[in-house]
């Protein structure tokens, strides 16, 4: 065996290992962190051109990703109680924040005479709220349907 081919061959097996991914993504996620407090658009185009390569990564190994990111398939990560408490605890917190931005609208759109600057904002949080609940119902009759 040829000693080149054995070091690209080891390149690409840390290349398509889960910790060069998660590497790659704090250090995306430092980009974006160091862009936006520099205020530099380079350095946010830089980590967004990092993402899409990332994206595209993740997209060929699609079919491996649980293998990359769990290596021991008999350790069980997850149970239903497990998976029935986080879908209980997303949705009270999606109700919960619906009904917050509702009413900070409302009261935002109360409060026109005093403060009309505000108003934009009041309707953008409306118009958030009535995304949010169509997204919901949507989500809810494809799955309804699927399961």
């Amino acid at each position: 065996m040829n000693p080149k081919s054995g070091i690209i061959l080891k390149m690409l097996s840390i290349f398509e290992s889960g910790l060069f991914l998660k590497i790659l993504s704090v250090f995306i996620t430092g980009l974006w962190i160091a862009g936006l407090i520099l205020g530099n658009i380079y350095i946010i185009l830089l980590a967004i051109i990092l993402l899409i390569a990332l994206g595209v990564v993740l997209y060929i190994h699609r079919d491996n990703l649980k293998e990359i990111f769990q290596k021991d398939s008999s350790v069980i990560v997850e149970d239903e109680r497990t998976q029935l408490i986080n879908e209980k605890a997303a949705t009270m917190t999606l109700g919960i924040l619906i009904a917050v931005i509702i009413y900070a609208g409302i009261i935002i759109l109360a409060l026109r005479d005093n403060y009309p600057q505000f108003l934009q904002a009041g309707y953008t949080l409306l118009v958030v709220a009535i995304f949010c609940f169509i997204l919901y119902f949507t989500a809810r009759v494809y799955y309804t349907r699927k399961y």
